[in-house]
């Protein structure tokens, strides 16, 4: 990795810190640039605000969650079983994802943040898809009956759960996959 780009994730991670502890609007460009030992104006260099330093990190938590809605709905099951895989393996080993997690949930509730984070996050919403998704499974009878909005919420809350306290103690042990899992699918008779 070039230095430009180690600098640009370093500044990065340090923002990501700032605004999962402070918000959108309790974080300044100024503190995220002496914690990176960096002038601003090197910051401007690679962000041209904190607008767009926002964005960017939106940007990739986005992409990290993204659904690929066809795929996934010809097997729902298998879909969320692979997704709690990767989950989980970020989570133990990547401190940055579960931080992520918590930026991104925050997003979606905060008024006011710039414009085209909105629509980005509008455009990739992670929780329709598994409500579309739970109803696809329950088609299939793999996913128990019920409101597949309020399992969507028990599995994605669930998850939000255990990745914020990863962050607040990292020596946190991750439940059993099976355990997330059991909470949207159909128990055998």
């Amino acid at each position: 990795m070039a230095k430009k780009e180690v600098r640009k994730m370093q500044i990065l991670t340090i923002a990501l810190d700032e605004f999962v502890v402070k918000g959108f609007y309790g974080t300044s460009t100024r503190e995220i640039a002496t914690k990176a030992q960096i002038s601003s104006g090197l910051l401007f260099h690679y962000f041209e605000n904190k607008e767009s330093l926002y964005h960017a990190l939106v940007e990739m938590g986005v992409g990290k969650m993204s659904v690929d809605i066809v795929v996934a709905s010809k097997n729902p099951k298998f879909y969320f079983e692979k997704m709690l895989e990767m989950i989980w393996s970020e989570l133990e080993n990547n401190s940055f994802f579960a931080k992520m997690f918590i930026l991104i949930d925050v997003a979606q509730h905060t008024k006011g943040i710039p414009e085209k984070t909105e629509e980005l996050l509008k455009s990739q919403n992670m929780f329709d898809d598994c409500i579309k998704l739970i109803e696809c499974g329950q088609k299939f009878g793999q996913f128990r009956d019920g409101d597949a909005h309020a399992l969507c919420v028990a599995f994605l809350g669930a998850i939000q759960g255990i990745a914020q306290e990863k962050v607040r103690i990292n020596t946190t042990p991750l439940p059993d996959k099976v355990w997330i899992m059991d909470i949207i699918q159909k128990k055998e008779q």
